[in-house]
């Protein structure tokens, strides 16, 4: 009813009136926004200190070393037994010698093997490769995985890196007389140098590391450090960032072997594994096959895409003999690589293969077959 009253006076009071309105309204919104504040602030102390747990757990993480047997494993294939990989085989054969003549190995000086680098574009079996090492040596395998190195603080990293080796160490010497395969992939990533714009790690980190691969070659006679890079340790061009695996690292490897795309004799051997059934039945004819590994290659396939087709093409075989008991693996390939998108690309230059240019190699093979 004042306030009716005021709305009566002159217009002094009217403004005096929307004064008082504006101030109370002015105190009550900083009042909102102080409580606001406090709120925020709150929350925001309670975000901290829920992350510091999380840290503090993390730092006092422990972490154990998983031992892998291939002895028993039917999927994993000794080194022997892999399509391609020559120079890999011929150089763990000799090794496996030396290993059975530790004496004559002493006499004419040879320096037991510790440690092995693959290089290579990814899918050309170097993963593979250090497996069916482990089979045919009848060793331990213990996997390096890189996401230990994925922490945001390098003490932790640093940390969780120092331990492992100490384990590996550890069981190395609890078991002299078994031969302990030590695989880190990806190698490229944890320990490259970029020459501008993404440099990953710590030197501190480089050097654990480093020290590591040191350690287990004076201390442990037992173990092979095998690392694996999709990159090329003498440097890569991209996007004008010249990208180096690093040197101090690279000195520790005692034999590097480089892994190539495979070559249609390969393809062909690797892929009639690959798609014979069971019942040792043949899909293709061996014309047909050479055929096929001609066109895989022109088309740049890796190892880990021939795979990835041969599951796709069994798959498909497998369904159309449960619905017309009957299949035609000729057809079936066909469909499956016009709906593969990710063939045709060029893992060395990482550029895709022009769509019009794959359709056309495939129509080939088509009308081939």
């Amino acid at each position: 009813m004042r306030i009716l009253v005021l709305f009566k006076q002159n217009k002094t009071d009217r403004v005096l009136l929307y004064s008082l309105m504006g101030f109370s309204a002015l105190m009550a919104f900083n009042m909102l926004d102080r409580t606001s504040k406090t709120r925020l602030q709150k929350l925001f102390a309670e975000e901290v200190e829920g992350k510091n747990k999380t840290k503090e757990m993390n730092l006092h993480k422990t972490i154990e070393i998983e031992i892998k047997s291939f002895k028993d494993d039917t999927i994993i294939e000794s080194i022997d037994n892999l399509v391609g990989l020559n120079k890999i085989k011929d150089f763990v054969n000799k090794y496996q010698t030396l290993l059975s003549n530790k004496k004559t190995a002493r006499e004419h000086n040879i320096e037991p093997v510790s440690s092995i680098l693959f290089l290579g574009v990814p899918g050309t079996g170097k993963t593979t490769a250090a497996k069916g090492i482990a089979k045919k040596l009848d060793a331990d395998f213990i996997q390096i995985d890189k996401e230990l190195f994925d922490s945001e603080f390098v003490s932790v990293s640093t940390r969780q890196l120092t331990m492992l080796v100490d384990q590996i160490e550890q069981h190395a010497k609890n078991n002299p007389k078994k031969q302990i395969v030590v695989f880190m992939d990806e190698i490229d990533s944890t320990i490259s140098i970029d020459m501008g714009k993404e440099a990953k790690q710590d030197d501190v980190l480089i050097n654990t590391l480093k020290q590591g691969i040191v350690d287990l070659q004076q201390e442990c006679k037992n173990v092979i450090f095998i690392g694996a890079t999709n990159k090329d340790p003498n440097g890569l061009k991209s996007d004008n960032t010249a990208v180096r695996l690093n040197t101090a690292i690279l000195s520790r490897f005692n034999y590097q072997f480089e892994l190539d795309l495979p070559q249609p004799k390969d393809i062909k051997e690797a892929w009639n594994k690959l798609i014979k059934t069971q019942s040792g039945k043949e899909k293709f004819t061996d014309k047909q096959n050479e055929i096929i590994a001609q066109k895989f290659h022109k088309l740049g396939m890796s190892y880990r895409e021939i795979k990835n087709i041969s599951n796709k093409l069994n798959i498909e075989d497998a369904v159309e003999f449960c619905k017309k008991g009957s299949y035609n693996s000729q057809n079936n390939l066909i469909n499956v690589l016009k709906n593969d998108e990710k063939i045709g690309y060029n893992h060395i230059t990482k550029t895709e293969m022009d769509n019009n240019k794959k359709l056309q190699i495939i129509k080939e093979l088509e009308k081939e077959l």
